[in-house]
């Protein structure tokens, strides 16, 4: 249905320190509008502890030194939003002791500049480690309990592929997928992610409609622009935007930067960015500033940092009402104090808000 996400691989390359990106990173802030990430939590979800008490130790002010901290201060300085991400699902699955650790990481992390909140979820439910509706209920009330002590203002974000409304299963052969789908990712259904979000836990739910290949809905007489609006329209029929703040998310980095036409880069950005955005999504997440995977390096830009097609198409869509977000972290920054400083300063111009690596393992 939808291969593992590469948003995982963040928690592995974020444990790698590199103390030489520590040194300048001076203000030079972008010209030109930024509009930072709204920063107010959905109404419906305020954080109300209730159940077991989770009392992760006091938190000391952010340490001199850390990576981590000094990356998102360097794009706070630019006017973009931070969150931090971490994989809680794998530290809640490894017992107390890990999930308390983790905590503990994220309540210093509050105390960062700029911080909306904590993104602790990567395709919450799908081939996880949580097998079940149920499971992954308790693993959000142990995350909306934990972060309500740890980091009372800060939000929490769940990011998740449901792979039943890639099926579009309003139509005749969409139902046979859809039913396969549930069946193989109970915890990330259509049903199961309503449960979720009724309880207010979730103040964001960045969110993948699962797409099928281009070919398969080609079948059925669509393009994927039109699937992706069927898809959608499932978003809105089910009320998700009356339950949380929803963004969408799509991987668009390649090897050595996103390569394509201006048609290309239209198609993309309608498809993942302009859609969403016409069905109530008010960000749209894109993977990845810059990141390892699969033996290579993979970018939306290349290692010139100079403008594609995609880049350029972003740039003209994002404005008042949606906002672009994108993933960096230090280990996968430059060490040189100028070619960081630069790094930041184009990643600035484009994307409102970025999800850095919380380096918690």
């Amino acid at each position: 249905m939808s291969r593992p996400s590469p948003y995982r691989l963040l928690r592995t390359v974020g444990v790698v320190t590199i103390l030489l990106t520590l040194v300048g990173c001076a203000s030079n802030a972008a010209a030109g509008g930024l509009h930072s990430a709204p920063t107010t939590a959905h109404p419906s979800s305020s954080h109300s502890p209730s159940g077991p008490a989770v009392n992760p130790r006091p938190a000391a002010g952010p340490p001199v030194g850390d990576p981590y901290v000094h990356l998102a201060e360097a794009l706070h300085r630019r006017g973009v939003a931070i969150w931090f991400e971490t994989d809680l699902v794998a530290s809640w699955l490894a017992g107390p002791a890990s999930f308390q650790a983790t905590l503990h990481r994220l309540a210093m992390l509050a105390r960062v500049p700029g911080v909306v909140g904590f993104k602790v979820a990567d395709e919450l439910g799908y081939h996880d480690g949580l097998t079940s509706p149920d499971e992954a209920m308790a693993f959000l009330r142990a995350a909306h309990e934990g972060l309500a002590r740890a980091a009372p203002h800060a939000q929490l974000l769940v990011d998740m592929v449901v792979p039943e409304l890639g099926c579009l299963p309003r139509s005749g052969p969409g139902r046979a997928c859809a039913a396969q789908a549930r069946a193989s990712s109970p915890a990330a259904s259509v049903s199961a992610v309503t449960s979720y979000l009724q309880t207010g836990w979730i103040d964001r739910l960045d969110l993948s409609t699962g797409l099928l290949d281009p070919t398969t809905y080609a079948a059925q007489g669509l393009s994927l622009a039109q699937a992706q609006q069927e898809a959608w329209q499932e978003v809105r029929d089910l009320g998700w935007d009356q339950l949380t703040q929803l963004q969408a998310r799509k991987a668009l980095a390649a090897p050595g930067g996103w390569s394509g036409s201006p048609e290309d880069a239209r198609d993309d950005t309608t498809v993942y960015v302009g859609i969403p955005h016409s069905f109530g999504a008010g960000a749209v997440d894109i993977w990845t500033w810059r990141q390892p995977y699969d033996g290579a390096t993979v970018s939306l830009l290349p290692q010139t940092l100079q403008p594609n097609a995609l880049w350029r198409s972003l740039a003209r869509i994002r404005g008042p009402g949606l906002d672009l977000l994108t993933h960096m972290t230090p280990s996968a920054m430059p060490t040189a104090p100028r070619a960081f400083a630069h790094e930041c300063d184009v990643a600035s111009r484009v994307f409102d808000a970025v999800f850095v690596a919380a380096g918690t393992g």
